[in-house]
């Protein structure tokens, strides 16, 4: 796995989504490619965004409107009772079946998710995200600025309410942790969710 910082000039700054997509250009072209990274944005105006990625794939070289700042490799092994601090920023959400009675596209009725909003909530949700892999020694929680942004081709508009999660945890099962670490935690992962950053405690 590879840990590059990169910064975003132009447009791509004001929607989050295009950022994502700006993100894309840095990988070599792969037909059948899935998304194989994770990104976090860090300083953010109008016009440049700071951004921490995480890739199974080495970004190729500069595009455009990205330039890789450093790029490095990142070697991913834990042990049992490893403290670890960490640093998430995430969209915890719960899904809730529409209340106007709507149906998608297979007839089914249609459900939506909704951001947790109080933080017993929100605590409740990371546990369960985290399971068995690791427990927390020390948790804060802090409201993030939300996130509006425009996507597809029909332009569709949408917000997310992300919050930073931190602290100190301790790994409880190695395997299991290095794969939330590899894939991710919670939805919203082409919105800048879901990047677990760890660091000696």
């Amino acid at each position: 796995m590879y840990l590059s910082k990169i910064l975003i000039t132009g447009a791509a700054c004001r929607n989050p989504y295009e950022i994502h997509c700006v993100l894309w250009n840095l990988f070599p072209e792969a037909k059948d490619a899935k998304r194989d990274f994770l990104f976090r944005v860090g300083q953010l105006d109008q016009n440049q965004a700071a951004i921490l990625m995480q890739s199974v794939r080495e970004p190729e070289a500069s595009s455009r409107f990205a330039r890789i700042l450093d790029r490095r490799e990142y070697p991913l092994s834990m042990q049992a009772d490893q403290r670890l601090r960490f640093l998430l920023v995430a969209n915890p959400v719960k899904t809730i079946i529409d209340e106007g009675g709507r149906k998608n596209t297979k007839g089914k009725q249609k459900k939506c998710r909704v951001p947790l909003v109080r933080e017993e909530e929100q605590r409740s949700w990371i546990e369960r995200k985290l399971g068995d892999a690791a427990t927390f020694e020390s948790l804060v929680i802090d409201p993030v600025s939300s996130l509006r942004f425009r996507k597809g081709k029909e332009d569709r508009a949408g917000k997310i309410q992300p919050v930073n999660f931190q602290g100190v945890l301790t790994v409880t099962k190695p395997e299991a942790m290095v794969e939330l670490v590899q894939s991710g935690v919670g939805p919203a992962k082409a919105f800048g969710c879901g990047l677990l950053s760890l660091a000696r405690a």
